[in-house]
């Protein structure tokens, strides 16, 4: 147990100091990134002075009952940062009153916790149902978060399948939030784990906690690092600029599109499709409306009314249909030749092309169904 312990002073220490230290030379202007590396640190540093305080005292040889307070009256409110942490970077800055008062809440139900503890002396009865109602508490207070969370992901899932061109970067983009998300949610039902068990089952719900701490602090780093913040600010961005584009046009004075125009964004796409416009990987929505010389609300239009899902839906079915035709116009060709002629991901072609027709290239190019 002593092992553990210090294992968890070393680990979540080290994440804190390095959000603190050296990522701040990489986000010092990006307001987000910054808030969510300070949730981040408040919840890392929660957890590394609630090892340190096991460490030290050790609790959990002299009094479980006790050293169970101890471990809620910390990881509740480091759960909430975590999950603010995730919350912020999904609205771009914009965390709701309703959701500081969870994080709020946490941070009372923790200072009670430690309060009862202390002066619950050698009442077991009346510490065990104070550690009862906390779970309870914790357990309300993420599931509110993670259903927030949800909530918040099908809307970027939406923002981002309608402005990048393929579904691998929404992927890359969402993935390890919606992971982190479940990871933070699967967390909730053990929690029972630290009152009522112990031994390998305690030992087990530490490690798993631990990795799941790890990975969310590791992909956030990577997240900030390597841009993706800034490509999901992008479309988020573009999303709104389009809506007010749509109410500024002067044509338009309801949701409803003209025919004029719907015909106008017809002639014009088909224009763009026949001249190949769509097998560049990397388009988004805005440059291909750039291209075609439309409004980007008006492509958006013109593609619901063709009764595709999104951009992204649209721009794949093309790709697919053109692939269709190279692979019966050079059944020698590769995957990888099919792919790049495409703009199809190597990594994701037959993936995609399996999921549009129902089956695989080469089952496709010999007939096979």
């Amino acid at each position: 147990m002593k092992e553990m312990q210090l294992t968890g002073i070393v680990m979540m220490s080290l994440m804190a100091l390095t959000l603190v230290t050296l990522l701040p030379r990489r986000v010092k202007d990006d307001r987000v990134a910054n808030r969510s590396r300070w949730l981040l640190t408040v919840g890392l540093s929660l957890i590394a002075v609630q090892f340190l305080v096991q460490y030290l005292t050790g609790l959990r040889e002299t009094s479980k009952t006790l050293a169970v307070i101890v471990n809620l009256a910390f990881f509740i409110p480091a759960a909430a940062h975590m999950s603010l942490n995730i919350i912020n970077l999904m609205r771009q800055g914009h965390i709701r009153r309703m959701e500081w008062l969870l994080g709020l809440i946490a941070w009372m139900v923790s200072l009670g916790l430690l309060t009862f503890g202390l002066l619950g002396g050698e009442n077991s009865s009346r510490l065990f149902w104070t550690e009862v109602a906390a779970s309870i508490v914790y357990g309300l207070m993420q599931l509110c978060y993670s259903w927030l969370q949800l909530r918040e992901m099908s809307r970027m899932e939406i923002v981002l399948a309608d402005y990048y061109d393929e579904e691998q970067e929404r992927d890359e983009l969402l993935g390890w939030l919606k992971l982190s998300i479940w990871m933070l949610a699967l967390t909730t039902p053990f929690v029972p784990l630290l009152i009522f068990s112990g031994g390998w089952l305690l030992s087990g719900f530490a490690l798993f906690m631990f990795l799941c701490i790890y990975y969310i602090w590791f992909c956030f780093v990577r997240y900030v690092i390597t841009g993706a913040l800034n490509r999901v600010s992008e479309a988020e961005q573009s999303a709104e600029q389009e809506t007010l584009e749509h109410v500024s046009d002067n044509t338009v004075h309801t949701s409803a599109v003209p025919d004029e125009a719907m015909q106008r964004a017809s002639q014009a796409i088909g224009n763009w499709t026949a001249s190949g416009g769509y097998l560049r990987s990397g388009i988004t929505k805005p440059m291909a409306a750039q291209e075609m010389k439309l409004p980007v609300y008006l492509l958006s239009a013109w593609i619901k009314a063709q009764g595709h899902a999104s951009y992204t839906r649209w721009i794949t079915t093309l790709r697919v249909d053109e692939a269709k035709r190279a692979l019966q116009a050079h059944p020698d060709w590769s995957n990888e030749a099919i792919a790049d002629h495409c703009g199809i991901s190597r990594s994701n072609f037959q993936r995609v092309f399996h999921e549009i027709t129902g089956v695989t290239p080469a089952k496709f190019v010999t007939g096979e169904r």
